[in-house]
């Protein structure tokens, strides 16, 4: 009479059931930390969409306050926080003021969008004559430094100028909601002479300071705020 011993063996399901749970396991943490970095790059796109980002600037309308091939620091946030990736806002609780330099989509449709200084906001008419910006009638004094080099006075608020553009403008009023720029270095700059006022609700945020050169290494410009 034949015996038999007991067998060893696992049933096929049962021997594949730890292979089984640790792929499961190992899936979960993979899915788990995908997640994470998933929501990291939204929380960065969001707060750069709405709360600070940098630009690189190709141009040298603004000169010398912010030359060719500099990077800038824009705060997003500074007049308000937008709801991100929409023109809606959240609050907005001031407007640019003469002086600021913003950030803010090309009225003309361009894609890229440009930098300037604000001069003039709603109602304040804008005019320039000899090479002089006159602001409600009255001319923005130029002041000229020992070392040569220009400061244009816009009220309290002054910042070195480029140079003087002796084309007369204006004078022109800026509409409700809108805003007149310029570029430090007139001769040379694209402005709202130009193109016309900009809409208050294109501006994408303020400048506050050049992070770095593109173009080399200068320690004089690595992190300089700007007037």
């Amino acid at each position: 009479m034949a015996s038999f011993e007991p067998s060893l063996t696992l049933p096929e399901e049962e021997a594949e059931a730890p292979v089984a749970s640790r792929r499961k396991r190992l899936f979960a943490i993979l899915f788990k930390r995908a997640c994470k970095i998933l929501a990291l790059v939204v929380v960065l796109t969001a707060a750069r969409a709405s709360l600070a980002d940098q630009y690189h600037v190709p141009t040298g309308s603004m000169w010398p306050t912010i030359e060719p091939g500099d990077r800038i620091f824009v705060v997003k946030a500074a007049y308000g926080l937008r709801i991100p990736f929409t023109e809606a806002w959240l609050f907005h609780h001031k407007s640019p003021r003469p002086g600021d330099v913003v950030v803010f989509a090309d009225p003309r449709g361009g894609a890229i969008p440009l930098v300037k200084r604000v001069v003039a906001t709603a109602g304040q008419t804008v005019a320039v004559k000899r090479g002089i910006l006159y602001i409600d009638g009255r001319p923005q004094r130029i002041e000229r430094l020992p070392d040569g080099r220009f400061l244009e006075h816009l009220g309290p608020r002054a910042h070195e100028s480029g140079g003087r553009d002796f084309e007369d403008f204006g004078p022109a009023v800026v509409p409700a909601d809108h805003l007149f720029v310029m570029g430090d270095n007139r001769p040379a700059s694209l402005d709202s002479r130009v193109m016309g006022t900009v809409p208050s609700a294109l501006v994408r945020g303020q400048v506050l300071g050049v992070i770095f050169r593109g173009e080399g290494f200068d320690w004089e410009r690595v992190f300089r705020w700007i007037r």
